[in-house]
């Protein structure tokens, strides 16, 4: 799931216009506020917008509108506001306030929307022009379809008005409704700024519940499905409320008054302030409700409830990732909670040395190797901050930083702080290597001697890590007679030894074997997976196919799986390099018993209609391979395949994963002879 992170608005792309560079001796206005009456037609697809801004300021401020809409009213305080300068995707007023005060601003304006466009996972993550169509309707905040004050928060008051048969909404507290044969209307309003605002509408079946909560207001959840859905509201609202007891205990009150999920036509996974926009199909699958439904409403706490200072890096998704994505893993016991520090640990892993970036460079998700830095090793930072100070002072710091910055923009510094005084400790040293650096740790065991002294046992153990060196703590366990012994070591150096006692003689000693440590994981643990593949720039596709609708088909799955635009060719190449190999059964065993490359594994032989498997060429880059029946089953990956990158094999039949699974890895040890 994506998840669109702008404070206030729509969460992931920050789509509002960047702010206006106001001349130095210009003061920003400090407070605005929308009255907007909006009214949308969508089998005409129609808008109609009146604005009335209250400016509360003085100096020059940049206002924008997408350059689709006609205007029939620009005043400032009455006057009319000079022609605007007009580029292909805006038009755009400087304006000069004048005296400090309160200033009216009045805009007047409609147009015709794109029609609702096809588009796939990724393309939702790229700027989308406002839509609209019976079926669905989608303005995102940002796309020009409200006029913008560079970057400015702002509150509103939105009238929605929409033709009979549809239903709407937009981020904020409903304040009024009514549906009747003329059609919908409801008024929707702010009690704090948001920084932009997302418009959704369609036939929607609306179904309410009031969450009691004690010593505060009740909270409205709802669900807009769309009717063939409709039957998933009840299940969908039970989970809600065991979101919000969840995180109103873990991190305090919730901050609005309500909360929805809205389904979308698009294959969307959006958080927004007060809801989620979920596509369809998305909602379709029964696992959402226990793993992205909760990651979407914790959003309005991280993101949405304290809003993120995207010049000093984004916080919040890595947060949210912690407190929702891995938390429910740690609810299904620790097998599963492993299963995910595994999968961050190979996903970054796959990431080509020199293509990712320090936390504090990245703000929002792009394209996998984004993801894998803000999301997942961001979350893994978190891990460890909790390991090193203690679940309690964790939380403790958690809440105060709710407390201190909730509707405050917020960036790293500010949750260091928080932690240093709930936990008494310094942790300049921790959050500075986790932020500027790229890229992670290399740690391994140079040399381990066990020794007697008295009636105990020494392992002399001397550890060494790449440059330059990380203040790590390191979980070393020894596997002794008497059952696993933890032993914390901290490593400050590119080389230091340890010693360790046991009362029972140790049979092995193992380095991290929980991977509690975010690290570049060694060869032994790193069983080859899809991912690393479809991440390295460098990776080429091979497709031995004669078949001219093979190589096209070839063509067409090889650019959705990488993230790079892929580049063809018949023959394995010379040098090192990363492989996606496509063809017919047939064509993939001459191939690879042609070059000596392994054959096709068992787990997947004689299964289904399409088989996907990885292994190490002879000079140790990695292999994946896409084996198929015919023309029908490559066509059938298309959609589906691009969210297995963290499987070492699959087996497809159609469209369905019918099994699939990771090699085996082992962990980092050494063992100690009798």
């Amino acid at each position: 799931m994506s998840t669109r992170l702008r404070a206030g608005a729509a969460l992931l792309l920050a789509l509002a216009p960047a702010a206006a560079q106001d001349p130095p001796h210009h003061a920003p206005p400090v407070r605005v506020q929308h009255r907007l009456h909006v009214r949308l037609d969508p089998a005409e697809r129609q808008l109609q917008v009146a604005d009335e801004m209250t400016v509360d300021g003085a100096g020059i401020i940049a206002l924008t509108l997408g350059a689709q809409f006609a205007l029939q009213e620009a005043t400032l305080d009455g006057r009319a506001l000079p022609a605007p300068i007009r580029t292909q995707s805006e038009q755009r007023w400087s304006i000069d306030l004048g005296a400090l005060g309160a200033h009216r601003l009045a805009l007047r304006y409609g147009g015709e929307l794109a029609p609702l466009m096809p588009t796939d996972h990724r393309g939702t993550l790229e700027e989308m022009p406002p839509m609209a169509s019976p079926r669905g309707s989608y303005l995102p905040a940002g796309s020009g379809w409200i006029a913008q004050l560079g970057d400015l928060p702002f509150e509103y008051r939105l009238q929605l008005e929409l033709a009979p048969g549809q239903r709407g909404l937009v981020p904020g507290q409903l304040s009024e409704e009514q549906d009747s044969a003329q059609g919908y209307r409801a008024l929707f309003t702010t009690a704090h700024p948001f920084e932009g605002i997302d418009l959704f509408a369609a036939p929607y079946v609306v179904v309410e519940r009031w969450l009691e909560r004690d010593g505060g207001e009740p909270i409205r959840l709802r669900t807009w499905f769309h009717p063939e859905i409709a039957d998933l509201s009840a299940s969908y609202l039970a989970a809600l409320e065991r979101y919000f007891t969840l995180y109103e205990g873990w991190i305090g009150d919730y901050p609005f008054g309500e909360f929805s999920v809205v389904s979308s036509p698009l294959p969307t996974g959006f958080g927004m302030p007060t809801l989620t926009y979920l596509g369809v199909d998305v909602l379709k699958l029964p696992f959402i409700k226990s793993t992205s439904l909760g990651h979407e409403v914790l959003h309005n706490w991280w993101g949405n409830g304290v809003y993120v200072d995207y010049a000093t890096g984004n916080w919040a998704e890595g947060l949210t990732t912690f407190m929702a994505d891995y938390t429910y893993k740690e609810q299904a016991g620790p097998e599963a909670a492993r299963g995910l520090r595994l999968d961050w640990l190979r996903d970054f892993a796959a990431v080509p040395p020199g293509q990712d970036q320090p936390l504090r460079v990245f703000t929002a998700r792009t394209h996998g190797t984004s993801q894998i830095v803000g999301y997942d090793k961001a979350a893994f930072v978190f891990l460890m901050l909790r390991d090193g100070l203690g679940e309690m002072a964790f939380n403790a710091g958690v809440q105060r930083f709710w407390r201190e910055q909730r509707f405050r923009r917020a960036g790293w510094a500010d949750l260091q702080r928080a932690f240093e005084h709930t936990s008494g400790q310094a942790l300049g040293d921790f959050f500075d290597q986790w932020l500027t650096r790229s890229g992670a740790p290399r740690l391994r065991i140079e040399h381990a001697q066990l020794d007697r002294d008295g009636a105990d046992f020494v392992v002399r153990v001397r550890l060494v890590q790449t440059q330059p060196a990380y203040a790590l703590r390191v979980p070393l366990v020894l596997d002794s007679e008497a059952g696993a012994e933890v032993h914390m070591v901290q490593l400050d150096a590119q080389r230091q030894s340890f010693d360790l006692r046991s009362a029972s003689r140790p049979r092995a000693l193992q380095l991290d074997p929980e991977l509690r440590l975010f690290r570049r994981l060694d060869d032994g643990e790193l069983p080859p997976i899809l991912r690393q593949v479809m991440l390295d720039p460098n990776a080429l596709t091979v497709v031995p196919a004669d078949d001219p609708e093979i190589q096209a088909q070839a063509q067409a799955l090889s650019a959705r799986l990488m993230d790079h635009a892929p580049r063809l060719r018949r023959t394995l190449p010379d040098r090192e390099t990363p492989v996606l190999l496509i063809g017919a059964h047939r064509e993939v065993d001459a191939f690879l018993a042609t070059n000596g490359l392994p054959a096709r594994p068992p787990q997947v032989s004689g299964n289904g209609t399409a088989q996907i498997w990885t292994a190490r060429q002879r000079n140790g880059a990695t292999l994946a391979v896409v084996s198929v029946d015919g023309r029908e089953a490559l066509a059938a990956l298309m959609r589906a395949l691009p969210h297995y990158g963290r499987q070492s094999w699959l087996v497809f039949q159609g469209t369905q994963a019918i099994d699939r699974g990771v090699w085996p890895s082992q962990a980092m040890s050494w063992r100690f002879d009798r």
